[in-house]
């Protein structure tokens, strides 16, 4: 679908004033990940129990209602599963709410990343991300006070980069450099070579200082992981719920995103 069409099928039942009720749970309480651990990927046969836990949790952050083998909008059904075996890019391209989590998200000591299909994070449903941020995410921005900066973010994630803020307090006396210049948060634009909506369209992005950035796209291919981005950034944000770009074999280091649900403890349970 393209993705103008995209934000007309959902536009009129998220375009609302900044004072206005958002579409789901306004839940804004600080994301406990598991420490150094990875949430479960997929498995072969993981059941109604986990089904039932991963609806609830992205129902917890986004818009919808869950039912038993789906999450629903107003205008759109999303299957939990839609039955395909797929590739990591047939995720991204077409995902339904299993692919979400299939290849859960590492936490823990920075390393390289030499597997193609390790794109933790980087499956979003375009639809979900506009029914709960609204087609117009810039009528929600909010001024955030970041490192020394002050940045526009959407209402709904800006208490958790607050909360990253803090966390980075103390590292700027060593570590300012990675924060000079950032490279931006909103952004209506598509992620770049692709028709898919980058995370910076809803405002539920960040990135660093592009002079400390490294980008798959820059590298001969086939690409080979590189970093410079600090182990004590990458944990600050990681602690709040945002996925870092560096967990990726097609990475972009200096790129954070607010995603909630791929950290929520219900996700480990047995």
């Amino acid at each position: 679908m393209k993705r103008a069409a995209l934000l007309a099928l959902v536009a009129c039942h998220t375009a609302a004033p900044n004072n206005a009720a958002p579409v789901a749970s306004t839940s804004t309480a600080a994301v406990t990940p598991p420490a150094a651990s990875s949430v479960a990927a997929e498995t072969p046969d993981a059941g109604p129990d986990l089904r039932a836990r991963r609806l609830a949790v992205i129902t917890e952050f986004y818009a919808g209602r869950a039912e038993a083998d789906a999450l629903v909008l107003p205008n759109l059904r999303i299957p939990y599963d839609d039955g395909k075996t797929k590739t990591t890019q047939q995720r991204i391209d077409a995902p339904d709410i299993e692919d979400v989590f299939a290849l859960g998200y590492p936490r823990g000591p920075i390393a390289p990343v030499t597997d193609p299909e390790q794109d933790p994070g980087r499956v979003r449903i375009d639809a979900l991300f506009a029914a709960t941020y609204g087609a117009d995410a810039q009528a929600a921005l909010v001024p955030v006070k970041f490192a020394g900066h002050t940045v526009s973010f959407h209402r709904r994630a800006a208490p958790a980069l607050e909360r990253v803020a803090k966390r980075l307090e103390p590292l700027l006396q060593t570590e300012a450099r990675f924060f000079k210049d950032l490279g931006g948060t909103y952004n209506p634009r598509n992620i770049a070579g692709t028709a898919h909506a980058s995370a910076h369209t809803w405002g539920i992005a960040i990135d660093l200082d592009p002079a400390f950035a490294d980008y798959w796209r820059n590298m001969p291919p086939p690409p080979k992981w590189k970093n410079r981005i600090p182990q004590a950034i990458v944990d600050a944000f990681e602690s709040e719920g945002f996925v870092w770009g560096g967990r990726w074999f097609h990475y972009d280091t200096m790129h954070f995103e607010y995603r909630p649900e791929l950290f929520d403890g219900r996700l480990t349970e047995q």
